[in-house]
């Protein structure tokens, strides 16, 4: 079906009876204006809540709410990764997350590394070998839990914490598997805090501080970083170790200016907590007694993703039902990406979706446009996002020709920046099927034109577009 762009000689009613064509066909997910230069399709965008790569829900891998989330959260203790000095525990850690199964669906992980995690009985979550060699650290019993808060300071346990986490790089780092990285380690479920006030080994201090200056210059000679800090050293570990992921920290630490990396808030969906969290962002601020320790990064999602979970400080029920309207305003405000392990519950349906519908990118084609030449055909598309954030991987986006079985004919991979089209932005860009020619009037000889982007560690087309479209293989149906 077809218009001519042409009004001469048309009536009134002519006019009226292609404007009511056409608004009927965008209603049904895509209309036709077409010219004999330049026929368009427009894309109905899909306002529906969906999983899609690298973005939304991050459950426990063994989590009741898993559902199809495309990520899963690990939490990685120093205990269960290196039982012994120097031997690590793959083939258990792959036993009991199901990483060989996950990786083969193209689910991504979240990973947190910690050294301390609050419990109901004494407990330690550093391997024994490494307690022998330091031990100076504080056993405790505190409202948040019991424990053992290793002391930071010490130079033996910066040494081979520096080792797991390059060991953790080297098996995890290389393949995309691990897409976010939260920079744990430090105190507390690793959220960089110590409940000091209790008598624990404080976070290291300005004094010590100053000696891992020299340290940094020797370790990292090419590294031009701010004043330096242990918690500076712990951050360059985790950037070294995992060149392939994204990192992500808890507070906008210096460092986290100067390296360009991302932040999560434990605390989304608490209204007083996530206004303070985001009044870093603007402002900077106090850590601890420490004036000038956290940096302003207003902008820095535009290029480095943002995470973090639910408060349990909190109902569900009210985050996602009498409070969901502020809960939304948080996310929006936050630029997330994914929330997790703790994900909002799908009894409360409503809210769940209306979270998931504003965590991260939301990528659509708004129009495409078939230019026929001497030697083929112009395909010109129109790719916007309508989400909260960027897609922060530069992965292939392609179009393909492909026959009625869904074979494929021809690649055409686009010149399209991912990380650069940020909300409310769009990019044009135009391939040349050569020796083809395409209609918009679906006859193309049983020929589909499609459009894919592609996950690197399956090689298959992974990412959903916002729009009334069919999908084949994961792959956008255009034509």
């Amino acid at each position: 079906m077809s218009h001519s762009s042409s009004t001469t000689g048309s009536t009134m009613v002519e006019l009226a009876s292609l404007l009511a064509t056409g608004l009927f066909l965008l209603g049904r997910g895509g209309s036709m204006l077409k010219n004999a230069a330049t026929p368009t399709r427009i894309y109905t965008p899909d306002e529906s809540a969906f999983p899609n790569a690298q973005i939304g829900y991050a459950p426990m891998t063994d989590s009741a709410y898993a559902q199809d989330s495309l990520l899963r959260y690990v939490e990685l203790r120093w205990r269960e990764v290196e039982p012994q000095e120097g031997a690590y525990a793959w083939d258990a850690l792959d036993a009991q997350y199901g990483f060989r199964d996950l990786r083969a669906r193209g689910i991504h992980l979240v990973v947190r590394f910690v050294c301390d995690v609050p419990g109901q009985e004494s407990h330690m979550d550093i391997p024994d070998w490494l307690y022998a060699q330091t031990g100076d650290g504080s056993w405790y019993s505190t409202d948040y839990g019991k424990g053992y808060s290793p002391d930071y300071n010490n130079a033996t346990f910066r040494a081979a914490h520096r080792r797991v986490l390059a060991a953790l790089g080297e098996h995890f780092g290389n393949d995309g598997f691990v897409t976010y990285v939260e920079l744990g380690s430090l105190g507390h479920w690793g959220e960089w805090h110590i409940k000091t006030g209790e008598g624990l080994v404080p976070m290291p201090g300005e004094a010590i501080r100053d000696e891992y200056v020299a340290d940094y210059e020797a370790a990292f000679p090419t590294a031009k970083l701010p004043d330096e800090t242990i918690r500076d050293q712990y951050a360059t570990d985790y950037l070294n170790a995992f060149s392939n992921a994204k990192l992500l920290m808890r507070r906008p630490f210096n460092i986290a200016v100067s390296n360009r990396l991302g932040l999560y808030n434990d605390m989304t969906g608490h209204g007083k907590d996530t206004a303070e969290w985001l009044g870093w962002l603007q402002n900077g601020g106090w850590y601890g007694e420490e004036p000038n320790a956290l940096a302003p990064m207003p902008a820095f999602w535009q290029s480095a993703p943002v995470g973090g979970e639910f408060t349990s400080s909190i109902p569900m029920k009210t985050m996602l039902r009498s409070q969901l309207s502020q809960t939304v305003e948080l996310v929006q405000q936050s630029h997330m990406s994914f929330l997790g392990p703790k994900v909002a519950e799908e009894t409360y349906r409503g809210g769940y979706n209306a979270v998931l519908k504003n965590l991260g990118y939301r990528l659509r084609v708004t129009q495409l446009t078939l230019t026929p030449g001497p030697g083929g055909t112009t395909v010109a598309l129109t790719i916007r996002n309508d989400g909260n954030a960027p897609f922060y991987w530069d992965w292939s986006t392609n179009l393909y020709l492909e026959d009625a079985a869904g074979n494929t004919l021809c690649t055409l991979p686009l010149g399209l920046s991912l990380p650069e089209l940020l909300p409310g932005q769009e990019q044009t860009v135009s391939v040349t099927l050569e020796g083809v020619r395409l209609s918009l009037s679906g006859k193309n000889s049983g020929q589909r034109l499609t459009l894919g982007i592609v996950d690197p560690m399956t090689g298959r087309d992974a990412v959903r577009f916002a729009m009334k479209t069919k999908i084949r293989n994961g792959r956008a149906v255009l034509i």
